[in-house]
């Protein structure tokens, strides 16, 4: 007889992890919270689309990655 152990399923994101996320306004200058639709987020205080990154930090991560590419293969 095969002896297995019980797998743990990953833990979905709490509630206060969804409420804590934020994302860039560009019109804000700042990272803040969103409203997400299907094809888009939105900026819970002006209203403008959001992103992931400020460009800036986009430009970082890029290069962070990039930099540690060979350690991921």
């Amino acid at each position: 007889m095969k002896k297995t152990t019980a797998q743990i399923p990953p833990a979905a994101p709490s509630r206060n992890e969804f409420y804590d996320e934020k994302k860039w306004c560009e019109q804000c200058g700042t990272y803040v919270s969103f409203l997400m639709s299907v094809n888009h987020s939105y900026c819970v205080h002006c209203g403008g689309r959001v992103r992931l990154f400020s460009r800036n930090d986009s430009a970082h991560f890029q290069d962070h990655v990039q930099r540690h590419k060979w350690q991921a293969s």
